[in-house]
């Protein structure tokens, strides 16, 4: 019991200068990483945006964004963020640059936020959403990185693992390159996935270090593809998120495949949801 109780000591020591290593440097090496011992409340709302993701994340004393909406979305984010007293975010996650991620990106860049790092993934991509976001950029002073490995981080007591797609280029173009992230907090875990199609959702079953996920973001609004019905028995997600409308819908087939796995479902066309976790439940509020 000593030598288990001194090598567990040992073990904690050796992750702890790891994942501090990890938060210097912004990336580390693809592997299993550990969450850190549970200190308070992990919280995340995903706005009502229509068919598009504006996701705004909060640690006890940090934030995070995925996606901004569409251009008419931005003001809105914005809006959450100060009405939240946000006034800083670390980081700001573009997961692709379709215009629904994009789109909103100019005016909370605009809106005096302070954003510590931008991460996209590695392309280029064409369209006036696009160039207008170039143009925040510039105007703002702001780079954003363009990430080619795993990246894992730690926000207060949440971590956080991002990955990024493995190809130059898919058939199904923007979508296929979406950046995932993987995120756990204690003894719960959430997946978050872009526009991820067929090929993007196998090789993101491939990048994770776990198959099951307690929370899932369910990728491209609820489109289904023929590989939605594997992905989602694998996840095997308890709760989910749709972004979606009434005008833009998710597809049945989604809806019944994430039913057959006995997943609570909440879709944003019905409102902004708000998820909490404490480390061992978690509460969804609509």
């Amino acid at each position: 019991m000593i030598f288990k109780r001194k090598k567990s000591a040992l073990c904690a020591a050796a992750l702890m200068i790891i994942t501090l290593c990890s938060c210097q440097s912004g990336a580390s090496v693809d592997q299993a990483a550990e969450a850190p011992a549970v200190t308070g409340e992990f919280n995340f709302s995903v706005l009502k945006t229509g068919k598009a993701d504006a996701i705004i994340l909060k640690t006890q004393n940090h934030s995070a964004l995925i996606d901004c909406g569409e251009t008419e979305d931005g003001e809105e984010v914005a809006q959450f963020l100060k009405n939240n007293g946000i006034s800083d975010v670390d980081y700001l996650f573009i997961t692709h640059f379709d215009k629904d991620h994009v789109g909103g990106v100019p005016t909370v860049l605009d809106s005096g936020i302070n954003i510590g790092k931008i991460i996209t993934p590695d392309y280029e991509a064409s369209g006036d959403e696009y160039e207008n976001y170039l143009a925040a950029l510039k105007r703002n002073n702001y780079t954003a990185d363009a990430l080619t490995e795993k990246m894992t981080f730690t926000l207060d007591d949440v971590l956080f693992e991002i990955y990024p797609p493995q190809r130059k280029a898919y058939a199904e173009d923007d979508n296929d390159f979406s950046l995932a992230a993987a995120v756990t907090h204690g003894e719960n875990t959430f997946l978050f996935t872009g526009d991820a199609e067929s090929v993007r959702l196998m090789e993101i079953l491939s990048q994770t270090n776990r198959a099951e996920f307690d929370f899932l973001k369910v990728p491209h609004h609820g489109n289904y593809n023929k590989n939605t019905n594997k992905f989602i028995e694998t996840v095997n997600p308890r709760f989910a998120v749709i972004t979606c409308s009434d005008k833009n819908p998710a597809d049945d087939e989604v809806l019944d495949a994430l039913s057959s796995v006995g997943c609570e479902t909440y879709l944003t066309a019905d409102g902004d949801v708000s998820v909490s976790s404490d480390g061992e439940k978690i509460i969804i509020n609509q």
